[in-house]
């Protein structure tokens, strides 16, 4: 799903070129739990926004869904952001004079989903993180953590394969802390989380995985991908395949019999086909099959 190969980022200070990766190879599973630990300025951070697309690497390669990213232009960055990252920061990142529910409908403004839609998709969001009774406050009438799971349910309005937090907890008492981790921990067993965060504690009790990085090379890594992990993975992903293709068939079928008994009811103008249908448009989004 995602691979790092040789991974190095340098940076330019004065005269100076700094080294804050020095070949990362990471491979992830599809759901998981992993957490990133080093000490500040050993290349954590860094890395998270390589992953999330918001930082280019110097060389190697980020492969997403065994595709390379050497040759991404600014729109294919642009879409892997907005279709398959979630990003979730220490500091909330909350626009303060919107209300909660738009703070996570923005997160779909550019995705061409309805006014509709986004309201629904935003409330759900709301309510998987317990905050359905707070949707009209605004942040500075919240706790930390309420902003903390306002910004998760912004993270995952979109449905993304990919959760980032940069030291989600870095902010907020051991109380509440423990209240964001089983979030996210129930979060991971659907999606894959990564998240960067000095303390070893949480780290230890919620995630799957940990790794450890040190002046921007991998010290250890607790549960590394194995060919195993690939050969299980492989096989979900054609058995989902086989799935949605099923599915999508037989609603295809559905609409000709309709078509059939009823023209009229199926028109869609001069293309008829399931990207453009109006009936067949909503099951297409939510199947990926268009990604």
């Amino acid at each position: 799903m995602l691979k790092l190969e040789k991974i190095k980022k340098d940076y330019l200070s004065g005269d100076t070129t700094v080294k804050a990766l020095k070949g990362i190879d990471i491979e992830f599973r599809k759901n998981e739990f992993v957490s990133i630990l080093g000490q500040s300025g050993c290349g954590k951070t860094t890395l998270l926004n390589i992953i999330g697309g918001l930082d280019q690497y110097t060389s190697g390669d980020l492969i997403i869904n065994g595709k390379s990213t050497k040759k991404f232009k600014s729109k294919d960055w642009d879409a892997y952001r907005n279709y398959s990252i979630g990003f979730v920061f220490q500091n909330y990142n909350l626009i303060p004079h919107q209300t909660v529910l738009s703070n996570v409908e923005l997160a779909l403004t550019i995705s061409g989903v309805t006014k509709k839609e986004r309201r629904t998709r935003a409330i759900k969001a709301l309510e998987d993180v317990g905050l359905k009774e707070q949707i009209h406050k605004r942040p500075n009438q919240l706790s930390g953590g309420q902003m903390q799971r306002v910004a998760i349910a912004r993270a995952l309005v979109n449905n993304p394969d990919i959760i980032l937090a940069d030291e989600p907890t870095g902010a907020l008492d051991t109380k509440t802390s423990v209240q964001i981790m089983e979030i996210l921990k129930e979060i991971s067993k659907d999606k894959l989380i990564i998240m960067v965060t000095h303390n070893p504690e949480l780290a230890e009790k919620y995630s799957t995985r940990i790794i450890k990085i040190l002046d921007g090379v991998i010290t250890d890594d607790s549960k590394p991908f194995t060919n195993e992990d690939k050969q299980v993975e492989q096989a979900k992903e054609r058995k989902n395949f086989h799935e949605i293709f099923y599915r999508f068939t037989f609603k295809l079928k559905q609409l000709n019999d309709q078509k059939r008994k009823n023209p009229s009811y199926f028109f869609c103008r001069k293309h008829w086909n399931y990207r453009n249908c109006p009936y067949l448009s909503n099951f297409y989004r939510s199947t990926k099959l268009h990604q």
